[in-house]
Protein backbone atom coordinates (compact mmCIF):
# COMPACT_ATOMS: atom_id res chain seq x y z
CA UNK A 1 0.00 0.00 0.00
CA UNK A 2 0.99 3.34 -1.10
CA UNK A 3 1.97 5.71 1.74
CA UNK A 4 0.11 9.42 2.09
CA UNK A 5 2.93 11.46 2.70
CA UNK A 6 6.11 12.26 1.49
CA UNK A 7 8.45 12.26 4.04
CA UNK A 8 11.22 15.59 4.20
CA UNK A 9 15.02 14.87 5.13
CA UNK A 10 15.81 15.60 8.25
CA UNK A 11 17.88 18.54 9.22
CA UNK A 12 20.00 17.02 11.51
CA UNK A 13 22.85 17.12 9.46
CA UNK A 14 24.59 19.45 11.75
CA UNK A 15 25.89 16.91 13.84
CA UNK A 16 28.55 15.81 11.80
CA UNK A 17 30.12 19.30 12.53
CA UNK A 18 30.64 17.92 15.82
CA UNK A 19 32.24 14.87 15.02
CA UNK A 20 34.66 16.55 12.67
CA UNK A 21 35.60 19.85 14.45
CA UNK A 22 37.34 20.45 17.86
CA UNK A 23 35.97 23.33 19.62
CA UNK A 24 38.52 25.54 20.45
CA UNK A 25 39.24 26.47 23.84
CA UNK A 26 38.08 29.66 25.65
CA UNK A 27 39.95 32.79 26.65
CA UNK A 28 40.44 34.48 29.90
CA UNK A 29 40.53 37.79 28.11
CA UNK A 30 40.23 39.48 24.64
CA UNK A 31 43.50 40.89 24.69
CA UNK A 32 46.36 40.23 21.99
CA UNK A 33 48.80 39.60 24.55
CA UNK A 34 49.54 35.88 23.77
CA UNK A 35 52.73 35.25 21.58
CA UNK A 36 52.57 35.33 18.45
CA UNK A 37 55.17 32.20 17.86
CA UNK A 38 54.13 29.12 18.39
CA UNK A 39 54.59 27.56 21.76
CA UNK A 40 57.50 25.00 22.19
CA UNK A 41 59.24 23.08 24.87
CA UNK A 42 58.37 25.16 28.29
CA UNK A 43 56.47 27.61 26.40
CA UNK A 44 53.49 25.14 25.98
CA UNK A 45 52.09 25.30 29.26
CA UNK A 46 52.12 29.33 28.92
CA UNK A 47 50.04 29.14 26.02
CA UNK A 48 47.65 26.84 27.67
CA UNK A 49 47.39 28.75 30.62
CA UNK A 50 46.57 32.21 29.05
CA UNK A 51 43.73 30.06 26.53
CA UNK A 52 41.81 28.82 29.95
CA UNK A 53 38.38 30.06 30.58
CA UNK A 54 34.85 29.77 29.10
CA UNK A 55 33.37 30.89 25.39
CA UNK A 56 29.76 30.93 24.37
CA UNK A 57 28.52 30.63 21.06
CA UNK A 58 25.14 31.04 19.43
CA UNK A 59 24.23 28.00 16.86
CA UNK A 60 22.14 29.91 13.94
CA UNK A 61 21.14 27.76 11.03
CA UNK A 62 19.88 29.79 7.49
CA UNK A 63 20.55 32.81 9.76
CA UNK A 64 17.64 32.04 12.56
CA UNK A 65 18.84 30.65 15.94
CA UNK A 66 18.80 27.73 16.88
CA UNK A 67 20.38 26.78 20.18
CA UNK A 68 24.21 27.65 21.82
CA UNK A 69 26.82 26.41 22.81
CA UNK A 70 29.40 26.85 26.55
CA UNK A 71 33.51 25.64 25.47
CA UNK A 72 35.19 25.82 28.39
CA UNK A 73 38.82 25.01 29.21
CA UNK A 74 39.87 24.86 32.58
CA UNK A 75 42.80 22.83 34.99
CA UNK A 76 41.74 20.78 37.67
CA UNK A 77 42.87 17.88 40.18
CA UNK A 78 43.01 14.54 38.65
CA UNK A 79 43.58 11.13 40.12
CA UNK A 80 47.30 11.44 39.20
CA UNK A 81 47.79 14.77 39.19
CA UNK A 82 47.10 18.05 37.81
CA UNK A 83 44.89 18.19 34.41
CA UNK A 84 43.29 20.19 31.67
CA UNK A 85 40.24 19.93 31.04
CA UNK A 86 37.88 20.84 27.77
CA UNK A 87 34.12 20.48 27.75
CA UNK A 88 31.65 21.73 24.95
CA UNK A 89 27.76 21.72 26.39
CA UNK A 90 24.66 23.23 24.73
CA UNK A 91 21.11 23.05 23.20
CA UNK A 92 20.18 23.09 19.67
CA UNK A 93 16.30 22.97 18.66
CA UNK A 94 15.22 22.19 15.39
CA UNK A 95 11.75 22.67 14.34
CA UNK A 96 9.74 19.72 12.59
CA UNK A 97 6.29 20.91 11.75
CA UNK A 98 4.15 21.00 15.02
CA UNK A 99 6.65 19.81 17.34
CA UNK A 100 10.07 21.26 18.27
CA UNK A 101 12.95 18.78 18.63
CA UNK A 102 15.64 19.78 21.11
CA UNK A 103 18.57 17.91 21.34
CA UNK A 104 21.46 18.57 24.42
CA UNK A 105 25.58 17.93 23.32
CA UNK A 106 28.02 17.34 25.94
CA UNK A 107 31.38 16.67 25.33
CA UNK A 108 33.87 16.09 27.44
CA UNK A 109 37.66 16.19 26.98
CA UNK A 110 40.50 15.86 29.49
CA UNK A 111 44.43 15.35 29.09
CA UNK A 112 47.63 15.02 30.99
CA UNK A 113 49.31 18.69 32.04
CA UNK A 114 52.66 17.30 31.74
CA UNK A 115 54.43 16.36 28.67
CA UNK A 116 53.39 14.84 26.38
CA UNK A 117 49.92 15.90 27.30
CA UNK A 118 48.41 12.56 26.25
CA UNK A 119 44.52 12.09 26.56
CA UNK A 120 43.24 10.60 29.49
CA UNK A 121 39.52 10.43 28.44
CA UNK A 122 37.35 12.00 25.23
CA UNK A 123 33.35 11.73 25.65
CA UNK A 124 30.99 12.99 23.03
CA UNK A 125 26.85 12.46 24.02
CA UNK A 126 23.78 13.51 22.68
CA UNK A 127 20.63 13.40 23.61
CA UNK A 128 17.59 13.68 22.38
CA UNK A 129 14.19 12.72 24.29
CA UNK A 130 15.03 9.60 25.96
CA UNK A 131 17.58 8.55 23.38
CA UNK A 132 20.72 8.59 24.48
CA UNK A 133 24.07 7.53 22.04
CA UNK A 134 27.29 8.59 23.50
CA UNK A 135 31.29 7.47 22.49
CA UNK A 136 33.48 7.27 25.04
CA UNK A 137 37.25 6.88 24.87
CA UNK A 138 39.32 5.90 28.23
CA UNK A 139 42.85 5.61 28.95
CA UNK A 140 43.75 2.10 30.39
CA UNK A 141 46.65 0.00 31.49
CA UNK A 142 46.76 -1.43 27.96
CA UNK A 143 46.45 1.51 26.06
CA UNK A 144 42.73 3.10 25.34
CA UNK A 145 39.24 1.50 25.12
CA UNK A 146 35.93 2.71 23.59
CA UNK A 147 32.46 2.46 24.90
CA UNK A 148 29.92 2.91 22.73
CA UNK A 149 26.51 3.53 24.22
CA UNK A 150 23.41 3.08 21.64
CA UNK A 151 19.88 2.05 22.11
CA UNK A 152 20.20 1.67 26.12
CA UNK A 153 22.91 -0.51 25.01
CA UNK A 154 26.76 -0.66 25.98
CA UNK A 155 29.40 -2.30 24.21
CA UNK A 156 33.07 -2.40 24.37
CA UNK A 157 36.23 -2.10 21.67
CA UNK A 158 39.87 -2.47 22.97
CA UNK A 159 41.60 0.15 20.46
CA UNK A 160 44.90 -0.41 22.12
CA UNK A 161 47.57 2.52 21.72
CA UNK A 162 46.82 5.79 20.50
CA UNK A 163 48.97 8.90 20.58
CA UNK A 164 46.91 11.43 20.97
CA UNK A 165 47.59 14.88 22.82
CA UNK A 166 46.69 18.28 23.69
CA UNK A 167 49.15 19.71 21.31
CA UNK A 168 47.16 17.82 18.42
CA UNK A 169 43.81 18.92 19.82
CA UNK A 170 45.23 22.88 19.39
CA UNK A 171 47.19 22.76 16.87
CA UNK A 172 45.38 24.70 14.64
CA UNK A 173 45.19 27.80 17.23
CA UNK A 174 48.83 27.41 17.96
CA UNK A 175 49.33 27.57 14.37
CA UNK A 176 47.55 30.87 14.11
CA UNK A 177 49.38 32.50 16.59
CA UNK A 178 52.75 31.65 13.93
CA UNK A 179 51.01 34.45 11.59
CA UNK A 180 51.00 31.94 8.88
CA UNK A 181 50.56 33.77 5.15
CA UNK A 182 47.94 33.10 3.19
CA UNK A 183 47.65 30.06 1.01
CA UNK A 184 49.83 28.44 3.91
CA UNK A 185 48.46 24.91 5.43
CA UNK A 186 48.97 22.12 8.31
CA UNK A 187 48.41 18.51 8.35
CA UNK A 188 47.83 17.41 12.02
CA UNK A 189 46.15 14.53 13.69
CA UNK A 190 42.37 14.13 14.40
CA UNK A 191 40.73 11.64 17.13
CA UNK A 192 37.70 10.09 14.86
CA UNK A 193 35.11 9.04 16.56
CA UNK A 194 33.26 7.38 13.49
CA UNK A 195 36.50 5.59 13.08
CA UNK A 196 37.46 4.90 16.51
CA UNK A 197 41.39 6.26 15.40
CA UNK A 198 43.55 8.68 14.43
CA UNK A 199 42.93 10.51 11.22
CA UNK A 200 44.82 13.37 9.61
CA UNK A 201 42.75 16.70 8.70
CA UNK A 202 44.23 19.07 6.78
CA UNK A 203 43.50 23.15 7.34
CA UNK A 204 44.69 26.19 5.09
CA UNK A 205 44.51 29.72 4.89
CA UNK A 206 42.24 30.69 2.76
CA UNK A 207 42.12 34.64 3.92
CA UNK A 208 43.91 37.34 6.03
CA UNK A 209 41.53 40.06 6.70
CA UNK A 210 41.67 43.07 9.05
CA UNK A 211 38.85 44.97 10.93
CA UNK A 212 37.24 46.24 13.59
CA UNK A 213 36.44 43.21 16.55
CA UNK A 214 34.98 44.84 19.60
CA UNK A 215 36.05 48.07 19.04
CA UNK A 216 39.59 47.51 18.44
CA UNK A 217 41.38 46.54 14.94
CA UNK A 218 42.23 43.06 14.63
CA UNK A 219 43.55 40.62 11.96
CA UNK A 220 41.62 37.80 11.46
CA UNK A 221 41.91 34.57 9.37
CA UNK A 222 40.13 32.48 7.60
CA UNK A 223 40.68 29.00 8.01
CA UNK A 224 39.27 25.90 5.21
CA UNK A 225 39.61 22.22 7.39
CA UNK A 226 39.37 19.52 5.34
CA UNK A 227 38.56 15.80 7.13
CA UNK A 228 39.76 12.68 5.42
CA UNK A 229 36.03 12.09 4.22
CA UNK A 230 36.31 15.54 2.30
CA UNK A 231 33.97 17.73 4.47
CA UNK A 232 34.96 20.91 4.67
CA UNK A 233 34.58 23.64 7.43
CA UNK A 234 35.57 27.23 7.53
CA UNK A 235 36.64 29.06 10.36
CA UNK A 236 37.09 32.73 11.67
CA UNK A 237 40.27 32.98 13.71
CA UNK A 238 41.89 35.66 15.53
CA UNK A 239 45.26 36.40 15.16
CA UNK A 240 46.01 35.38 18.84
CA UNK A 241 44.13 31.53 18.01
CA UNK A 242 40.88 32.75 19.18
CA UNK A 243 37.53 31.42 17.04
CA UNK A 244 35.07 33.70 16.16
CA UNK A 245 32.79 31.77 13.63
CA UNK A 246 32.40 27.86 12.67
CA UNK A 247 30.86 27.76 9.24
CA UNK A 248 29.64 24.29 7.88
CA UNK A 249 28.33 25.40 4.08
CA UNK A 250 26.37 28.34 3.99
CA UNK A 251 23.62 27.46 6.32
CA UNK A 252 25.29 26.71 9.52
CA UNK A 253 27.01 28.96 11.84
CA UNK A 254 28.03 28.47 15.50
CA UNK A 255 29.16 32.52 16.29
CA UNK A 256 31.18 33.94 19.57
CA UNK A 257 28.93 35.99 21.64
CA UNK A 258 28.11 37.17 25.04
CA UNK A 259 26.12 34.73 27.08
CA UNK A 260 23.09 36.62 27.21
CA UNK A 261 22.96 36.65 23.26
CA UNK A 262 24.30 33.32 22.54
CA UNK A 263 21.41 31.87 25.42
CA UNK A 264 18.49 34.06 23.76
CA UNK A 265 17.12 31.52 20.87
CA UNK A 266 14.71 32.92 18.83
CA UNK A 267 11.08 32.01 18.24
CA UNK A 268 10.25 28.55 16.43
CA UNK A 269 10.08 28.86 13.09
CA UNK A 270 9.25 26.25 10.25
CA UNK A 271 12.77 25.03 8.48
CA UNK A 272 10.52 22.90 6.28
CA UNK A 273 9.06 25.40 4.41
CA UNK A 274 12.26 27.32 3.52
CA UNK A 275 13.53 23.70 1.88
CA UNK A 276 11.17 22.76 -0.44
CA UNK A 277 11.31 24.21 -4.15
CA UNK A 278 7.72 25.18 -6.39
CA UNK A 279 7.66 23.85 -9.82
CA UNK A 280 5.93 24.92 -12.96
CA UNK A 281 3.46 22.00 -13.22
CA UNK A 282 1.99 19.31 -11.41
CA UNK A 283 3.36 15.63 -12.61
CA UNK A 284 0.71 13.58 -11.43
CA UNK A 285 0.76 9.91 -9.42
CA UNK A 286 4.71 10.15 -8.23
CA UNK A 287 4.94 6.42 -8.53
CA UNK A 288 3.74 6.50 -12.03
CA UNK A 289 6.22 8.71 -13.70
CA UNK A 290 8.58 6.55 -15.76
CA UNK A 291 11.03 9.87 -17.12
CA UNK A 292 11.34 13.39 -16.41
CA UNK A 293 13.18 16.03 -18.02
CA UNK A 294 14.08 19.08 -15.80
CA UNK A 295 16.06 22.18 -15.98
CA UNK A 296 18.10 23.40 -13.45
CA UNK A 297 20.20 27.34 -12.86
CA UNK A 298 24.41 26.30 -13.29
CA UNK A 299 24.56 26.68 -9.88
CA UNK A 300 22.21 23.84 -8.84
CA UNK A 301 23.07 21.87 -11.46
CA UNK A 302 26.55 21.78 -10.33
CA UNK A 303 25.72 19.95 -6.99
CA UNK A 304 24.31 17.20 -9.20
CA UNK A 305 26.11 13.94 -10.53
CA UNK A 306 25.43 11.24 -12.79
CA UNK A 307 23.51 8.41 -10.92
CA UNK A 308 22.06 5.32 -11.32
CA UNK A 309 18.76 6.21 -13.45
CA UNK A 310 19.81 9.86 -13.54
CA UNK A 311 22.00 12.03 -16.42
CA UNK A 312 22.97 15.64 -16.29
CA UNK A 313 23.78 17.19 -18.82
CA UNK A 314 25.49 21.25 -19.32
CA UNK A 315 22.97 23.28 -21.70
CA UNK A 316 25.25 25.75 -22.97
CA UNK A 317 22.78 27.62 -25.00
CA UNK A 318 21.24 29.33 -21.44
CA UNK A 319 24.20 27.87 -18.79
CA UNK A 320 21.68 25.94 -17.26
CA UNK A 321 21.44 22.09 -16.50
CA UNK A 322 19.31 19.52 -17.74
CA UNK A 323 18.59 16.61 -15.35
CA UNK A 324 16.70 13.15 -17.14
CA UNK A 325 15.63 10.85 -14.55
CA UNK A 326 14.36 7.54 -15.49
CA UNK A 327 12.90 4.62 -13.29
CA UNK A 328 14.77 1.86 -15.78
CA UNK A 329 18.33 2.74 -14.31
CA UNK A 330 19.54 3.67 -17.29
CA UNK A 331 22.53 4.90 -17.24
CA UNK A 332 24.12 1.92 -15.43
CA UNK A 333 26.69 2.93 -12.64
CA UNK A 334 28.97 0.47 -11.78
CA UNK A 335 30.23 0.12 -8.58
CA UNK A 336 34.10 -0.35 -7.84
CA UNK A 337 36.11 -2.25 -5.82
CA UNK A 338 36.66 1.27 -2.99
CA UNK A 339 33.16 1.45 -3.02
CA UNK A 340 32.25 -2.22 -2.58
CA UNK A 341 34.36 -2.09 0.75
CA UNK A 342 33.19 0.59 2.08
CA UNK A 343 29.90 0.20 2.05
CA UNK A 344 29.95 -3.23 3.52
CA UNK A 345 32.07 -1.97 6.43
CA UNK A 346 30.16 -2.06 9.90
CA UNK A 347 31.19 0.70 11.65
CA UNK A 348 29.90 3.31 15.11
CA UNK A 349 26.66 4.45 13.15
CA UNK A 350 26.21 1.31 10.93
CA UNK A 351 26.72 -1.33 13.25
CA UNK A 352 26.07 -4.53 10.77
CA UNK A 353 27.95 -7.19 13.10
CA UNK A 354 25.92 -6.79 15.78
CA UNK A 355 24.09 -9.48 16.69
CA UNK A 356 20.73 -7.96 17.20
CA UNK A 357 20.97 -6.44 13.23
CA UNK A 358 22.29 -9.28 12.08
CA UNK A 359 19.37 -11.25 13.37
CA UNK A 360 16.98 -8.67 12.31
CA UNK A 361 18.50 -9.11 8.71
CA UNK A 362 17.76 -12.81 8.77
CA UNK A 363 14.32 -12.35 9.82
CA UNK A 364 13.39 -10.19 6.77
CA UNK A 365 15.24 -12.37 4.41
CA UNK A 366 14.06 -15.66 5.16
CA UNK A 367 14.61 -18.20 3.20
CA UNK A 368 15.55 -15.54 0.09
CA UNK A 369 18.70 -17.58 -1.72
CA UNK A 370 20.01 -14.43 -4.60
CA UNK A 371 21.09 -11.33 -3.91
CA UNK A 372 18.16 -10.22 -5.48
CA UNK A 373 15.45 -11.60 -3.59
CA UNK A 374 16.82 -10.56 -0.75
CA UNK A 375 16.62 -7.55 -1.63
CA UNK A 376 13.24 -7.27 -2.72
CA UNK A 377 12.06 -8.72 0.93
CA UNK A 378 14.57 -6.48 2.75
CA UNK A 379 13.05 -3.28 0.77
CA UNK A 380 9.44 -4.39 1.72
CA UNK A 381 10.73 -5.68 5.51
CA UNK A 382 11.75 -2.01 6.37
CA UNK A 383 8.78 -0.29 4.74
CA UNK A 384 6.65 -2.33 6.82
CA UNK A 385 8.43 -2.53 9.85
CA UNK A 386 8.96 1.40 10.70
CA UNK A 387 5.59 3.44 11.22
CA UNK A 388 6.06 7.20 9.74
CA UNK A 389 6.32 9.60 12.53
CA UNK A 390 8.04 13.49 11.32
CA UNK A 391 8.86 13.96 15.69
CA UNK A 392 10.33 10.37 16.16
CA UNK A 393 14.13 11.12 15.49
CA UNK A 394 15.80 8.03 17.01
CA UNK A 395 19.05 9.00 17.69
CA UNK A 396 20.82 5.56 16.03
CA UNK A 397 20.18 2.40 14.72
CA UNK A 398 19.25 0.36 17.74
CA UNK A 399 16.70 3.21 18.62
CA UNK A 400 15.40 2.77 15.14
CA UNK A 401 14.95 -0.88 16.14
CA UNK A 402 13.09 -0.56 19.34
CA UNK A 403 10.56 2.80 18.72
CA UNK A 404 9.95 1.23 15.04
CA UNK A 405 9.12 4.84 14.25
CA UNK A 406 10.58 7.76 11.90
CA UNK A 407 10.98 9.67 8.73
CA UNK A 408 12.86 8.78 5.31
CA UNK A 409 16.10 9.22 7.10
CA UNK A 410 15.14 5.83 9.88
CA UNK A 411 14.07 4.00 6.95
CA UNK A 412 17.21 4.44 5.15
CA UNK A 413 19.33 4.25 7.82
CA UNK A 414 17.61 0.98 8.83
CA UNK A 415 17.86 -0.53 4.96
CA UNK A 416 22.12 0.13 5.03
CA UNK A 417 22.88 -1.48 8.03
CA UNK A 418 20.55 -4.83 7.45
CA UNK A 419 21.44 -4.79 3.74
CA UNK A 420 25.32 -4.58 4.51
CA UNK A 421 24.69 -7.24 7.81
CA UNK A 422 23.36 -9.76 4.62
CA UNK A 423 26.45 -8.86 2.86
CA UNK A 424 24.59 -6.55 0.31
CA UNK A 425 27.04 -3.26 -0.49
CA UNK A 426 24.25 -0.47 0.63
CA UNK A 427 24.33 3.42 1.12
CA UNK A 428 22.50 6.23 2.07
CA UNK A 429 21.90 8.30 -0.26
CA UNK A 430 19.82 12.00 -0.67
CA UNK A 431 17.98 14.38 -2.98
CA UNK A 432 14.70 15.54 -3.81
CA UNK A 433 11.67 14.11 -4.51
CA UNK A 434 7.85 15.31 -5.71
CA UNK A 435 5.74 15.96 -2.97
CA UNK A 436 2.87 15.54 -5.09
CA UNK A 437 0.12 17.45 -7.22
CA UNK A 438 -1.44 19.26 -3.96
CA UNK A 439 2.16 21.16 -3.27
CA UNK A 440 3.48 20.95 -6.63
CA UNK A 441 7.18 21.09 -4.93
CA UNK A 442 10.15 19.24 -4.40
CA UNK A 443 11.33 18.55 -0.79
CA UNK A 444 14.44 16.56 0.58
CA UNK A 445 14.24 13.06 1.01
CA UNK A 446 16.75 10.07 1.66
CA UNK A 447 16.67 6.65 -0.32
CA UNK A 448 19.36 3.79 -0.43
CA UNK A 449 21.52 2.42 -3.07
CA UNK A 450 22.54 -0.99 -3.19
CA UNK A 451 25.56 -3.47 -5.18
CA UNK A 452 23.67 -6.57 -7.16
CA UNK A 453 25.73 -7.78 -9.65
CA UNK A 454 28.58 -5.13 -9.65
CA UNK A 455 25.95 -2.28 -10.17
CA UNK A 456 24.59 0.08 -8.21
CA UNK A 457 20.67 -0.40 -8.06
CA UNK A 458 18.73 2.47 -6.16
CA UNK A 459 15.73 1.67 -4.10
CA UNK A 460 13.17 3.69 -1.40
CA UNK A 461 12.04 1.38 1.42
CA UNK A 462 10.55 4.65 2.92
CA UNK A 463 7.52 3.99 0.44
CA UNK A 464 8.35 0.28 -0.56
CA UNK A 465 9.92 0.95 -4.08
CA UNK A 466 12.27 -1.65 -4.87
CA UNK A 467 12.41 0.20 -8.38
CA UNK A 468 12.64 4.12 -7.45
CA UNK A 469 10.36 6.28 -9.43
CA UNK A 470 11.47 9.09 -11.60
CA UNK A 471 10.94 11.98 -9.33
CA UNK A 472 13.88 11.03 -7.04
CA UNK A 473 16.77 13.33 -8.15
CA UNK A 474 20.08 12.49 -6.26
CA UNK A 475 23.11 15.20 -4.92
CA UNK A 476 26.47 13.93 -5.56
CA UNK A 477 27.39 11.24 -2.48
CA UNK A 478 30.20 13.40 -1.82
CA UNK A 479 29.58 13.99 1.71
CA UNK A 480 31.77 17.82 1.47
CA UNK A 481 28.76 18.89 -1.00
CA UNK A 482 25.67 18.30 1.96
CA UNK A 483 26.24 21.65 2.98
CA UNK A 484 26.67 23.33 -0.01
CA UNK A 485 23.18 21.85 -0.99
CA UNK A 486 21.41 23.19 2.13
CA UNK A 487 22.56 26.54 1.57
CA UNK A 488 21.25 26.12 -2.54
CA UNK A 489 17.99 24.86 -1.74
CA UNK A 490 16.10 27.95 -0.98
CA UNK A 491 17.62 29.85 -4.02
CA UNK A 492 16.72 26.63 -6.28
CA UNK A 493 14.29 26.93 -8.97
CA UNK A 494 13.46 23.60 -10.99
CA UNK A 495 11.56 23.87 -14.48
CA UNK A 496 10.02 20.69 -15.81
CA UNK A 497 10.66 20.15 -19.26
CA UNK A 498 8.99 16.82 -19.75
CA UNK A 499 7.38 14.00 -17.88
CA UNK A 500 6.50 10.47 -19.29
CA UNK A 501 4.53 8.00 -17.20
CA UNK A 502 4.05 4.66 -17.12
CA UNK A 503 1.23 2.83 -19.26
CA UNK A 504 -1.83 1.78 -17.16
CA UNK A 505 -2.05 -1.61 -16.64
Amino acid sequence: MQKMNRTPLKLVLFTVLFAVVMFPMGHKTESSSLSNRIPSGDLFPQFIEKNLGTDWYGIYMQESKVGYLKSTAGREKGLNGIIYKIQLSGTIQIPSHKETNEMKINIDAAFDAQPPYSLIRYSDRMMHKDDISETKIIRTSNGYEARITQGKETRAYIMGPLEYSLKDYAAVQIWITQNPERGASIKYPHLSLKALKIEENTSYIKAIHSGIIAGVRRIYYDVITIDSNGLEIKEVFGANGKAYSIFLGEVFECRLEPQSLATNIDRTINLFLKNTISVNRPLGDSEKVALLKLSLDNTSGALLDNAPGQSVTLNSANDSVIVTVNSKGVPRINATREEIKKNLAATIDIPANHPKIIRLAHNAVGDAGTNSEKLNRLVKFVYRYIEDDYTANPLTVMDIIEKKKGDCSEHARLFTVIARAMGIPCRTVGGLVYLGDEFQEFGLHAWNEVVIDGIWIPVDPTWGQILIDATHIRFSVDISKEWEVMAVIPKMKIEVLHVEHKNKS
